[in-house]
């Protein structure tokens, strides 16, 4: 069914506050965004889902690793329109934008267009023209969110295609500094427990972290002789 101009620019405002609201967040295991102004929003997506090992808390094969060095790659070559990764950070990059001028959303490959093509992608995906996803072509009569865009993104592009394309790094959250800990772990309980109602395995041990930090800002704030904000590391278990 076709919608109207005024219907197509509400939806894409929703899509741009979902943009805004997703590029807020850390943690993710398999990708991580950055929002670039109010209608662009990169995303990095792992690779490969290798196995860390346990004694090592970030590696070559984390979003979060990954993602730094692109953000240096971009700043060192911001207007360019693909990206040159090292193939050892086991990432793709990935810009999602919804232009005004446009009216609906978009998607593009910025990395790595040869492994996607390579792994199973079709002809449509020609460098530099946006990609053909299922979401975004159901985006005009369908009530897709950002967070479908991601997921059918992600399932595409990680090697093996992981069940939980929102699946937590948690060791990552645990060793943010402490205050950064309690403002990473609400905001993904907020969008988890708002948006993605399905992905309740992730919630109970994120609540869990949360309050943890919660305590333990309030025991600092009311410590004798504490002075500003500790950076104190979760010596919890396992994921």
């Amino acid at each position: 069914s076709s919608v109207t101009g005024s219907e197509q620019r509400r939806k894409l405002q929703h899509f741009l506050s979902d943009l805004a609201l997703l590029g807020s967040l850390q943690g993710f295991k398999y990708f991580q965004p950055w929002l670039r102004g109010k209608e662009e929003l990169l995303l990095t997506v792992v690779n490969e889902d290798l196995v860390e090992p346990p004694r090592v808390s970030l590696t070559n094969c984390s979003a979060g690793k990954c993602f730094r060095h692109t953000l240096l790659t971009l700043s060192l070559n911001w207007l360019s329109p693909a990206v040159s990764l090292p193939q050892e950070m086991n990432c793709t990059l990935f810009l999602l934008a919804g232009y005004v001028r446009y009216g609906r959303p978009y998607a593009w490959i910025r990395s790595n267009h040869e492994r996607l093509v390579n792994i199973g992608g079709t002809d449509s995906m020609v460098k530099d023209t946006p990609m053909k996803l299922k979401s975004i072509t159901d985006w005009q009569t369908r009530g897709v969110r950002v967070w479908d865009v991601v997921s059918e993104l992600v399932c595409l592009c990680t090697i093996p295609s992981p069940s939980n394309p929102f699946a937590l790094d948690m060791r990552y959250i645990r060793n943010l500094p402490l205050p950064d800990r309690f403002l990473a772990t609400g905001a993904l309980l907020n969008f988890l427990e708002i948006f993605l109602l399905s992905v309740v395995e992730e919630v109970k041990p994120l609540r869990r972290l949360h309050v943890q930090c919660l305590l333990e800002l309030q025991r600092h704030r009311e410590g004798p002789g504490s002075t500003g904000s500790p950076t104190v590391h979760d010596s919890s278990g396992g994921e």
